[in-house]
């Protein structure tokens, strides 16, 4: 795989972080579990960022670059489905923003209090049920997403889509450039807090023990990315499920190193560690966590031998 960038992705990323720094929030101000911006999602659309695989030259990649770009920001939207699982499917690029939901319709999925669509996964097909806001019923959870779940819905409204292994290819191929994102800034915020910190007159991050835990902290995050971008550039469900599989193994060593460097702040939502923490523990569990994506890629490998 050429691990290089082409002109057109140097530019995509040149002119996506351009416009995340110039709607980046200072801080949190107050203590919160997530922070949902509208405004940069709607900026982010506008911009066609997330609409970028429907374009002529460009594919699920590029796709995959701006998710995990996005999945940085402490200001949260949904792009992974918009920007992934979206094109595949028989709805207009406006017909976002997007929740998916694996199971029965009583569950509670990601976005859907902000969602236009919910995309469920009945095993055998996919339905595509329109969402209005009387319709779903927000969740407390400390899980740094909007959750929601159905309050009532009309099935008759929805369509049926029958390519399920499509969408839950994307669907892992998004998981995982999610949580690449996620992973790339939660270590960026505790290496800045390891320098920043000092203990018996040193930083923290200049003592031995931790410098060797942070090392494996940013090989998950490097190989979680490099995973996804890989599944992303083959468009394959084998790959897709060996990235999300690698991404969901990995989270809680992941999260639970990142808290410990950070002390008791880590686990208050003063501190922004959370912000993407939380989200990872939210991913760890989706399409059935990482035995449900070592089950599927053994399946693709080996067939019914597996």
């Amino acid at each position: 795989m050429n691990f290089d960038l082409n002109d057109d992705q140097s530019s995509i990323l040149t002119g996506l972080d351009q416009l995340l720094a110039q709607t980046a929030q200072p801080g949190l101000q107050h203590a919160v579990t997530h922070i949902y911006s509208a405004a940069l999602d709607e900026t982010l659309a506008a911009a066609g960022y997330l609409d970028i695989a429907r374009e002529a030259g460009f594919n699920a990649l590029d796709a995959a670059l701006v998710v995990e770009r996005v999945a940085r920001q402490a200001q949260l939207v949904e792009a992974g489905a918009s920007a992934l699982v979206a094109p595949l499917l028989p709805i207009d690029a406006g017909t976002r923003p997007i929740a998916m939901l694996r199971g029965p319709l009583t569950g509670a999925a990601r976005f859907l209090p902000v969602a236009r669509l919910l995309i469920v996964d009945h095993g055998d097909h996919i339905m595509l049920l329109p969402i209005d806001a009387g319709q779903v019923e927000p969740v407390e959870t400390l899980l740094a997403y909007p959750y929601g779940r159905l309050a009532h819905v009309d099935t008759d409204c929805g369509t049926r889509f029958e390519d399920v292994a499509a969408i839950r290819r994307r669907w892992r191929i998004a998981l995982a450039a999610e949580a690449a994102g996620c992973m790339a800034a939660a270590l960026a915020a505790v290496i800045d807090h390891v320098t920043t910190r000092f203990a018996f007159g040193r930083p923290l991050g200049s003592f031995q023990a931790i410098h060797h835990r942070l090392a494996q902290a940013a090989e998950t995050a490097e190989s979680t990315r490099w995973l996804a971008l890989r599944a992303a550039w083959s468009d394959n469900a084998a790959d897709a499920a060996l990235a999300a599989g690698f991404a969901q193994m990995r989270i809680a060593p992941f999260t639970y190193d990142l808290h410990q460097f950070s002390g008791a702040m880590g686990l208050t939502l003063e501190f922004p560690l959370h912000l993407w923490t939380y989200r990872l523990r939210a991913l760890a569990s989706e399409l059935g966590g990482a035995s449900g994506q070592a089950a599927e890629l053994a399946r693709l490998r080996w067939g019914e031998a597996a």
